[in-house]
């Protein structure tokens, strides 16, 4: 999948709760690798998903984890 299709997906908590829209998406330069996306979660807040949090990606993003559970990383 392309950057340009993930980010502004609409993301959906493990308790169907909506979180927000990907925004950006954090890289490991040294791997060449996607680590994370950044979620706009408020007006300029953003809270940083790790990739092995998303379950499933579709027209939303789906995560394994909840709100709370990011809020608190």
């Amino acid at each position: 999948m392309k950057s340009k299709e993930l980010i502004g997906k609409e993301v959906i908590d493990a308790e169907a709760r909506y979180m927000g829209t990907i925004k950006d998406m954090e890289i490991d330069l040294k791997r060449w690798a996607v680590t994370g996306v950044v979620v706009k979660t408020g007006f300029l807040r953003s809270k940083v998903v790790a990739v092995s949090d998303i379950d499933k990606v579709g027209d939303k993003v789906m995560l394994k984890v909840t709100l709370d559970r990011v809020q608190n990383l």
